[in-house]
């Protein structure tokens, strides 16, 4: 294993939780452990998740925009626009909390009136789900895709 392989952060697990009145919700604790307070969030555009980003992972993403030749100066412009003004910048608080923007809790349809989320790790980010959209998601992972792949089945993949 590289020694940057090593430092990058595990986001695992499924982990219930619920938005408290102001929509702040805690990290679980596991994750507050790593020590990263500044996260990145923006809406998915294929499922309705909220993808939660290191700064780290946020900067990467601009460093691939800004690196990409392919495109225009009028290309990378928009794509750095489109990212910058649908990311949303938070900050944990002292109690490891941090705050989902309304709006992007409306597109997951949760808010304080509908209150549970899940936190779904996805190694270097985690997302967070409405419980149902989930549920969903994971009973269409098991089911072959329409082309005639399946899905990736982890527990073959690992071996186990």
């Amino acid at each position: 294993m590289t020694a940057a392989a090593s430092q990058l952060p595990m986001f695992t697990g499924e982990h219930p939780r619920s938005l408290d009145s102001a929509l702040r919700v805690s990290l679980p604790k596991d994750w507050r452990s790593l020590q990263i307070t500044e996260f990145y969030l923006i809406s998915g555009s294929a499922e309705s998740y909220i993808k939660v980003m290191t700064r780290s992972n946020y900067e990467s993403k601009v460093a691939e925009i800004m690196g990409d030749n392919s495109l225009t100066r009028e290309q990378r412009n928009a794509h750095l626009r489109n990212l910058g003004s649908q990311c949303q910048k938070v900050t944990l608080d002292s109690s490891g909390r941090l705050t989902v923007p309304a709006d992007l809790g409306e597109e997951i349809e949760v808010s304080a009136d509908e209150p549970s989320v899940v936190f779904v790790g996805a190694i270097t980010d985690f997302e967070i789900w409405r419980p149902e959209t989930f549920k969903d998601w994971k009973k269409r992972q098991k089911s072959p895709k329409t082309q005639g792949k399946a899905h990736l089945d982890v527990k073959k993949f690992l071996g186990v």
